[in-house]
């Protein structure tokens, strides 16, 4: 790693699943400034499956607009900078894009080893594949088939407190070893140690010989406490050989970082803690992709991070249609959704996850998906926040941190502002800085090498002021006065506006420019525990935004409730005297109708797949929205009743009058044996094919 030194100039690089950005920053006049700054697609994955490509054209676009040089003979990144301003003197390189780490997790027990050691790893791209622990229900022999048929990444091992147990864990890490020495040795997963620190000379005895170790500080060193920093530096590292060993391109751009290649989320928590720490503030940083979702937020100096590395709206917009559900999704449309149109509408984005919203009703399908992504991963996340509850309203958020295109790029300030205060619903006065230019990777980067480079870019402009958002929680009423508002203009006039229940309001206050305002609510009412309020607020690219839907925020319990509220809340929402209130078309509002033809498809891939003997487990569930656009019957209780034979008759009788295909000479009995005959050529086809 290249030596700190103070000053100079920084580079720095994040490789996003669909666009790279590039921001180069300088000292001008004593501080750190932004320079310029460059973006383009990734070239990650087919058909050029290298990152360096892409990074190395938006380079060329740089030194065309700046006149540096940024490559040498090799090709390879100039550091330090040279005497003649050729290269710079820091590159750091940062990634959300490629497959996350699979990771096999090993401790003792389920709750409070490999807790803590989950816990650690909600700050990195990995998914834990596979849990070994004293009460996972398997024997050795298990446990060796747990890690070779996962193909894990990584294996992280935590358990035991200080000075605890011994031969237990060493018992739990037997098959781990024989895993390995089965495994071909480059395929054969890095090891992150992070348990009793007397065992880390037995534990690098044990692997050394077979693949990499990296040791951090035990994760649960007492009971009562965790420490998980270090193990969370040392996932950064992994992630680094990580990206490295799956090419694309990764291995070229790691060796030239100053670095190597870290994890984009963990901007996001350092950012949150910087600005948590600074105000002794609530704050939250939210960042949605193409392929993951990250959320990092401190409450109280608690301090939370996760990623959703299968919650995005490009890549990977179908897992997240399957973890959160359509319901969740449907909540917050204004139509009711075609048979297979939200299925539909997530293969298309991630096939083509750089495509934007063509029409009214796919922008609605869009924000759908995020408002539910980031309410879904809020929803986990709040479990482990110790000073946070579980369900309910949110204590409230000082300052709100949004990135990413799908939250600050909608070309519309208030609009981003009313996007954001849909997904995370904050409560109190709520601060939003939007990044739409995606420097919190860099700014998070620069902390490894240049402290005072994150305080100084931090301290300007370089994260857009958007708002605020004054949120009126309590008991209430739709259409019912819940907030007084008087305002002060520049001229010392008073303006006095009463604002009702289900509302929200806009005053678009340009950036840089105050206005007083005094506040007064019911009883019963309040503003972040406030009935009176009376301060000067500093305006944004949006302006602030009054909400009083309340808590926790509803679109609608019906569609047309639904059609009604959010097309209105957007007209409210918006500061341009030109936006009209868009009507829903009568036909969104109609619930569409079943196609016989589909439940006949869907019968027969129900039969093929019981002929065929395919597992129901290997099979996700059909739901409505899905393929075929139906809702799976439920299976019978198994208490229940075999039918009689008296049953199937009438069955056979009812589907004799409906079938256009049975030959009115044929009985019942007769139309059952040739249907069974159809239906036995078609399987005995399908088995050639296969």
């Amino acid at each position: 790693m290249t030596t700190t030194r103070s000053g100079g100039s920084i580079l720095a690089a994040d490789f996003g699943s669909v666009t790279t950005r590039v921001t180069l920053v300088d000292v001008v006049d004593g501080e750190y400034r932004l320079v310029a700054r460059g973006a383009s697609r990734t070239t990650v994955g087919y058909p050029i499956d290298d990152i360096s490509v892409g990074l190395e054209q938006i380079l060329q676009d740089i030194a065309n607009a700046t006149g540096r040089t940024f490559y040498n003979d090799q090709n390879l990144i100039i550091t330090p900078e040279n005497a003649d301003r050729a290269g710079v003197d820091y590159f750091l390189a940062t990634a959300s894009a490629g497959r996350v780490m699979r990771v096999v997790v090993v401790g003792l027990l389920p709750d409070i080893s490999i807790e803590s050691a989950l816990r650690a790893m909600t700050g990195a791209y990995a998914e834990p594949v596979a849990q070994l622990h004293l009460k996972d229900g398997r024997d050795e022999v298990g446990r060796l088939n747990a890690v070779l048929l996962n193909r894990p990444d990584l294996i992280f091992i935590a358990g035991g407190i200080e000075g605890g147990a011994k031969n237990t864990l060493l018992d739990l890490l037997k098959p781990v070893r024989l895993a390995l020495q089965v495994l071909d040795p480059s395929l054969r997963p890095n090891i992150i140690y992070a348990g009793n620190s007397h065992l880390v000379d037995t534990v690098k005895t044990f692997f050394g010989e077979l693949t990499g170790i990296f040791v951090a500080e035990n994760v649960r060193p007492e009971l009562d406490s965790e420490l998980l920093e270090a193990a969370r530096i040392e996932l950064g590292h992994a992630y680094d050989i990580h990206k490295e060993k799956h090419g694309e391109g990764f291995s070229l751009v790691g060796r030239m970082s100053s670095t190597g290649v870290l994890p984009t989320a963990q901007s996001y928590g350092l950012i949150a803690q910087y600005f948590a720490k600074l105000s002794g503030k609530n704050v939250v940083a939210v960042d949605m992709g193409s392929s993951t979702t990250v959320l990092a937020g401190v409450f109280d100096d608690d301090f939370y991070s996760t990623i959703g590395t299968t919650l995005g709206v490009g890549h990977s917009a179908v897992s997240l249609l399957e973890q959160v559900g359509a319901p969740l999704i449907e909540s917050w449309l204004p139509f009711f959704p075609q048979p297979g149109e939200l299925m539909s509408y997530a293969l298309n984005k991630s096939l083509r996850p750089a495509t934007v919203p063509l029409n009214l009703r796919d922008l609605y399908l869009e924000h759908a998906f995020i408002r539910a992504g980031i309410q879904f991963l809020l929803s986990q996340a709040r479990v482990a926040w110790e000073n946070v509850p579980t369900t309910g309203a949110l204590p409230p958020i000082d300052l709100i941190i949004a990135g990413g295109a799908s939250l600050t790029g909608t070309g519309y300030p208030d609009y981003n502002l009313l996007l954001i205060a849909d997904a995370l619903q904050p409560t109190g006065i709520t601060e939003v800085k939007a990044d739409p230019h995606g420097l919190i990777p860099a700014i998070g980067a620069m902390a490894q090498v240049s402290p005072e480079a994150v305080v100084q870019l931090l301290g300007g402009d370089s994260l857009e002021h958007l708002g605020t958002i004054l949120t009126v929680s309590g008991n209430i009423e739709p259409e019912q006065n819940v907030l007084r508002l008087k305002v002060k203009t520049e001229e010392g006039e008073t303006v006095t506006q009463d604002i009702r229940g289900g509302h929200v309001v806009l005053l678009a206050l340009p950036a840089n420019v105050s206005m007083e305002l005094e506040i007064r609510l019911p009883r019963g009412l309040h503003i972040g525990g406030a009935r009176r309020i009376k301060r000067k607020f500093y305006g944004g690219a949006a302006g602030l935004l009054i909400d009083a839907r309340g808590r926790p925020l509803s679109a609608g319990a019906s569609v047309a409730e639904r059609a009604k509220n959010l097309p209105f809340w957007v007209s409210e929402a918006s500061s341009d005297p030109e936006t009209r209130l868009q009507t829903i078309p009568e036909d969104w509002l109609v619930m569409p109708e079943i196609d016989p033809e589909l439940d006949e498809e869907l019968s027969l891939a129900s039969l093929l797949d019981e002929e065929l003997a395919v597992a129901p487990s290997a099979k996700p569930a059909r739901q409505r929205g899905g393929f075929f656009g139906r809702r799976q019957k439920p299976a019978p209780a198994a208490s229940a009743p075999v039918a009689d034979e008296t049953a199937d008759d009438s069955e056979d009788e009812f589907m004799a009058l409906i079938d256009h295909d049975a030959k009115p000479e044929e009985r019942p009995s007769q139309m059952k044996r040739r249907k069974q005959q159809e239906l036995d050529d078609e399987l005995g086809s399908l088995r050639e094919l296969l």
